[in-house]
């Protein structure tokens, strides 16, 4: 077995080859962009919504316990150290090897969970526009087409999917500003579609809204996803800060006004969990719903590719620390993607398509994987809340003789930071796995179904870590690195 060197001084691979290979293209706008994207699915505000105005205080209650303290922490790590991969750079940096790839794989993990639910929104907001449906078959097909569609524009230079973040941004702020004029309006005249009852304002209910939460913190996890592409980034310490910022001001007002804008112009039971932001605009300008939906099926396929992109990085860091075999560390030379990542996260995501979506409902079957989403993905979150202390005691010396953003405060803000982010993180795995994310699920089966997805993952993820060291003992990292050399001698360019 390969004993890996884990002295503070000592650069991982990780840390050294992404700068020397990859193109330094995001900026703060690119990287903000990105950042709602990875995070932000404004069908999430459908679903928010048939849970009636008790979502409002749980929006609140998350941004709160959730969304802030993992902004405060990620952008501090972020800082300190500006690598490609990283929550598997800063658990390594603080934990061990083994949780580093713990760490790399539970965050990595969404992307093929993702990859297998997201194409079924896209494919119902579509049917919506056109007003039409199809049968299970042609279903599974179409969603397989979509993941592919959004793989191959993955496939194209950074720079390229970062204009189209930048454009497709844009559009979605018009879309969530739009539903709550519609929804106000709609009020105004006719009332609430959802009555407005004072008490849930103000109530946070945990006991019969649970659900609510780990809901709410699933659309809100994702926030160290762009530090995945640290090494790309123009200037972490320029960006990095102001991107979680405006990020998470922007991803906060799309959800909330969408939820709100849908809740004012439908009543609860009349809201589809998927479609619903969307089936709010008929009551504005004819035709608007239509245009609405299509414009959000394209803007989900834009929030595919930036999730095919962001998360094969973490891939790409695996091969380079021999977690996974030499092929996983090949880029494409002139767009400088790692095109092996990329294509083995879609084809993962296409099994699970077809596996899942022939055994139950379409709504089923996107609320199981969203569920088992929100468990894996919110564990990730301790492998940012523990480092981010640990860092303070092991690295005191850099702290004490650099300058890079921190959180304010010293070191008991950062205990209560990861306090708060820690015990919010437990509530919203506890919740995300005991109550079911729709009416019409039985708690037996969502804890079941739930339950078989993330032990597949868990197993899957110390297969891949025996075999993977296993293999790596059979190859020293200079020649595990000695094909991505010839890249070295040009340039990268955008």
């Amino acid at each position: 077995m390969t004993t890996l060197d884990t002295r503070p001084d000592t650069k991982l691979a990780a840390e050294l080859v992404p700068e020397k290979v990859l193109p330094r293209v995001l900026n703060t706008f690119g990287l903000t962009a990105a950042y709602v994207f990875i995070i932000c699915w404004i069908s999430g505000s459908s679903v928010m919504a048939t849970g009636g105005w008790s979502s409002i205080p749980m929006w609140v209650a998350g941004i709160v316990v959730f969304l802030i303290p993992a902004g405060l922490a990620v952008a501090e790590l972020g800082n300190l150290w500006p690598a490609q991969g990283g929550v598997y750079v800063w658990a390594y940096r603080t934990l061990n090897e083994p949780l580093a790839f713990m760490g790399g794989f539970l965050s990595w993990i969404p992307v093929i969970l993702n990859g297998a639910s997201g194409p079924s929104v896209v494919l119902a907001f579509t049917l919506f526009a056109l007003h039409a449906h199809v049968g299970l078959t042609v279903s599974i097909i179409l969603q397989l087409l979509i993941l592919w569609l959004a793989a191959g524009l993955a496939l194209r230079k950074l720079v390229a999917t970062q204009r189209i973040m930048k454009v497709a941004l844009v559009v979605y702020g018009a879309v969530a500003v739009a539903v709550l004029l519609v929804g106000i309006a709609h009020a105004t005249r006719h009332g609430s579609g959802t009555p407005l009852r004072t008490h849930e304002l103000t109530s946070l209910n945990f006991g019969t809204y649970g659900w609510i939460f780990g809901l709410v913190l699933l659309y809100l996890v994702g926030v160290e996803t762009p530090f995945n592409m640290g090494a790309e980034f123009l200037s972490v310490r320029r960006s990095a800060t102001r991107m979680i910022f405006y990020g998470s001001v922007a991803l906060s007002l799309i959800y909330v006004l969408a939820t709100v804008g849908t809740m004012l112009a439908l009543p609860t039971e009349k809201i589809d969990p998927i479609t619903g932001v969307v089936s709010a605009l008929k009551f504005g300008i004819p035709g608007t719903a239509e245009i609405a939906a299509l414009g959000i099926a394209l803007i989900l396929v834009v929030a595919l590719t930036t999730y095919q992109s962001a998360y094969s990085r973490l891939v790409f860091v695996s091969g380079l620390e021999r977690h996974l075999p030499r092929l996983f560390t090949h880029l494409n030379p002139r767009t400088r993607n790692p095109v092996t990542a990329i294509l083995v996260q879609t084809c993962i995501s296409s099994t699970l398509i077809v596996v899942l979506f022939s055994q139950a409902s379409l709504t089923n079957v996107f609320l199981y994987i969203n569920g088992a989403l929100s468990v894996v993905w919110l564990f990730s979150g301790f492998f940012f809340f523990v480092p981010v202390v640990i860092a303070r005691r092991k690295y005191k010396e850099r702290y004490e003789t650099e300058d890079f953003w921190r959180i304010p405060g010293g070191m008991p803000v950062v205990l209560l930071v990861a306090l708060i982010g820690s015990v919010g993180t437990a509530a919203g795995i506890y919740y995300s796995f005991t109550l079911p994310f729709g009416p019409g699920i039985s708690k037996s089966s969502w804890m079941t179904w739930v339950g078989l997805i993330v032990a597949g993952t868990l197993i899957a993820a110390a297969l891949v870590y025996f075999f993977g060291r296993r293999s790596a003992s059979k190859l020293n990292q200079t020649d595990s690195l000695a094909h991505l050399a010839v890249l070295e001698t040009t340039a990268p360019t955008a």
